[in-house]
């Protein structure tokens, strides 16, 4: 693979880890999670499209996070290919 695209792939995944541990972030997208499992048991009998547009912003904060964490991931491979590029050339 190309040495660029793997540091460009490595800088991502450091700036997505970095999000991720920032202390708002976290609070923010447990926050979020939390009060739309909340509010879709507190939806009444017939308000089935109100209890799927919740289900669907949960659905969508968890696939975000999760976004978050494979960028990280490929960050980390990036990482190790990097190193054995480095390693192969000396």
């Amino acid at each position: 693979m190309n040495p660029s695209k793997l540091q460009d792939e490595k800088n991502r995944g450091e700036k997505a880890r970095l999000l991720l541990e920032e202390p708002l972030i976290k609070e923010s997208f447990e926050l979020l999670k939390k009060e739309y499992k909340q509010a879709i048991f507190q939806t009444k009998y017939n308000e089935d499209d109100t209890r799927t547009a919740l289900w669907q912003a949960y659905h969508i904060t968890d696939k975000i996070e999760n976004h978050f964490h494979t960028v990280v991931e490929t960050g980390k491979l990036a990482t190790v290919q990097l190193n054995q590029l480095k390693k192969n050339s000396t």
